[in-house]
């Protein structure tokens, strides 16, 4: 991991360009864990229920999450991308996220998937685990 930079929300006009194409290209390469559309994301930042952080190497599109018992608010990193093939940008900048949530007042960061890569990033703890049978589509019983 790298020490935090400073990061802030890019406007959604002068990035979407740029973006656009790893949405695509995660929804090819992942269909089973984006369920989201491209469209969705879009929407979603549009209206400002979403941030998007670009990098050099990548962007990561942020919302907040609340706990439906506690009420505690969590910095959720929804959709993480690297421009670079091989690039975590989970991995590198989560030092940073963790100064954005600090800043902003949250009690945590967190993210959802099965990707390998997220399991070799020590700092991350998972809290837990989703298990599932597929009733109908792929890989069902």
């Amino acid at each position: 991991m790298t020490k935090p930079i400073k990061l802030e929300p890019q406007p959604l006009r002068e990035v979407w360009d740029r973006i656009k194409p790893g949405l695509e290209d995660i929804k090819a390469l992942w269909p089973e864990l984006s369920t989201w559309l491209v469209e969705d994301v879009y929407a979603s930042l549009k209206a400002e229920e979403s941030v998007v952080y670009v990098t050099e190497d990548g962007f990561a599109v942020c919302r907040d999450t609340t706990d439906q018992y506690s009420g505690t608010i969590d910095l959720f990193i929804w959709i993480a991308y690297s421009f670079k093939p091989g690039g975590n940008m989970i991995e590198k900048y989560l030092p940073s996220f963790i100064e954005v949530a600090r800043s902003l007042g949250y009690r945590a960061v967190v993210t959802q998937s099965n990707h390998p890569a997220l399991a070799k990033i020590d700092a991350l703890e998972a809290s837990y685990t989703e298990y599932r049978v597929l009733i109908n589509g792929k890989g069902s019983v």
